[in-house]
């Protein structure tokens, strides 16, 4: 068994996003993280080469723009991005928005792809 407690965990600044890394040591086949997004905050156009990606909104509203298509997501919603899809996304609400972000396989900086003009 494996566990990581929320509250020995700190979150690290992306550009304007906080994320917390909440993956336990042991877990090899995904990895999870919380991402805090401000009111206006945004996650630029990217990708993921190796992952799927599994957003959960746990509090607030996030727009997700991937496919063509715009979805908002509330509590309790899921979105899937499969890997090699580009996505991006922005919280519009009023309040901070909460997601937890799950990769299958895990998340490596290594296989993202962020499109810096945008």
């Amino acid at each position: 068994m494996s566990c990581t407690m929320y509250k020995n965990t700190k979150p690290f600044d992306f550009r304007g996003l906080q994320i917390r890394e909440l993956t336990p040591e042991k877990l090899s086949s995904a990895s999870i993280a919380e991402i805090e997004v401000p009111v206006y905050g945004k996650h630029p156009t990217a990708r993921s080469i190796k992952s799927d990606k599994l957003y959960l909104c746990i509090g607030g509203s996030v727009t997700f723009n991937c496919d063509n298509r715009k979805i908002k997501l509330t509590p309790k919603d899921v979105l899937v991005i499969p890997k090699g899809e580009w996505f991006s996304y922005q919280n519009k609400g009023i309040s901070t928005a909460r997601l937890i972000l799950v990769h299958v396989p895990p998340f490596s900086l290594d296989y993202e792809e962020f499109r810096e003009s945008e």
